[in-house]
């Protein structure tokens, strides 16, 4: 039985059960650590990728490799308005494709962003998601980036907002209907001045206050599992158990690198060794070489950045640059 044929059986005796990310071609070296270290530990569980836009022609090229179906640019494109009511900016509303998670094809299905790389088996958390009575489960929580200070105090009061983190959650399909989305949207675009930041994450956990859905984290969903699965915070990797555990010996089930870019990110040496995971040994060292140089490049970017003088030439330098693209443009239309 080849391994697409376990997949496919898996999955029709396991009430639909299955993986969720957003990706696209830009976030390409973060997808493929997160592709990799799933395989790893979960290689039979079926993995769907909501594409952020439609700039997917490398992540298709994986999809024999790793196993894993794409969602279809008419299925998921329609949350995408929803950015520019709730977020005020009109910028791609990508991330909101997410919400698709809840029309899909999987019964009960956990989420995760392509920012992340898997550390465990997942079924644990599957199993005990069928066992609980709460509608929605979150891994990591920050209310300072959900809701501004006075209205995180009122929604704390009235629907006991966790502030959670919108890149990593469990849910069943239905939890929401298209109506409760859209009626959060139209109550929702009246206080986007009381969400922290620009993005999907304010809007979602407004969406899941006011609904009420019944939320619970995952550290009380499955017991010594930590709260805070970010690669900033302090851990470290426990050889005899093959897992990575946080200060006070709570697992990591994954590794968010939430806010921070590639390759300049914390912990670089956690998103290698899954990175790598299936490459040959020259394939390794090619990486390493290329990974290291482009990391170097970025970091001697912010560092001249900071020196006024200089970022004072680099601005007034790519200003040029962008008038000649624009007088070049007009001459040839």
């Amino acid at each position: 039985m080849s391994l697409t044929d376990l997949i496919e059986r898996c999955a029709s005796t396991n009430g639909k059960t299955g993986v969720y990310c957003l990706a696209n071609d830009a976030a390409g070296e973060w997808f493929e650590a997160f592709v990799r270290s799933l395989r790893k530990y979960n290689p039979t569980l079926p993995l769907t990728v909501i594409p952020y836009d439609a700039s997917i022609t490398r992540l298709k090229t994986l999809q024999a490799q790793f196993h894993f179906s794409v969602m279809g640019e008419l299925d998921c494109a329609r949350f995408d308005a929803i950015a520019h009511r709730v977020a005020g900016q009109r910028l791609p509303g990508g991330t909101f494709r997410k919400l698709c998670c809840f029309f899909g094809e999987y019964d009960t299905f956990l989420f995760l962003d392509s920012d992340i790389v898997v550390t465990q088996p997942l079924q644990p958390f599957f199993d005990a998601f069928e066992k609980t009575v709460a509608d929605f489960v979150y891994f990591d929580t920050d209310m300072t980036m959900v809701y501004t200070p006075e209205f995180a105090h009122q929604m704390v009061a009235k629907y006991g907002s966790a502030g959670f983190n919108s890149g990593a959650f469990i849910a069943r399909r239905g939890c929401f209907n298209e109506e409760e989305i859209m009626a959060s949207v139209e109550s929702g675009e009246k206080i986007r001045d009381h969400f922290s930041i620009w993005g999907e994450q304010p809007f979602f956990n407004y969406l899941i206050d006011i609904s009420q859905r019944r939320k619970q984290s995952a550290a009380e969903l499955l017991p010594g599992t930590t709260n805070k699965p970010w690669a900033r915070v302090n851990f470290h990797y426990d050889a005899g158990q093959d897992r990575y555990l946080d200060s006070v010996g709570r697992t990591m089930p994954f590794i968010h690198w939430a806010g921070c870019e590639w390759p300049t990110m914390f912990r670089s040496e956690i998103f290698l060794r899954f990175r790598l995971l299936g490459m040959s040994g020259g394939e390794r060292v090619a990486y390493r070489l290329n990974f290291y140089w482009r990391r170097f490049r970025k970091n001697l970017k912010h560092v001249l950045l900071k020196i006024r003088p200089l970022a004072g030439w680099m601005e007034r330098r790519e200003a040029r640059l962008q008038r000649k693209r624009l007088s070049a443009n007009a001459k040839s239309s």
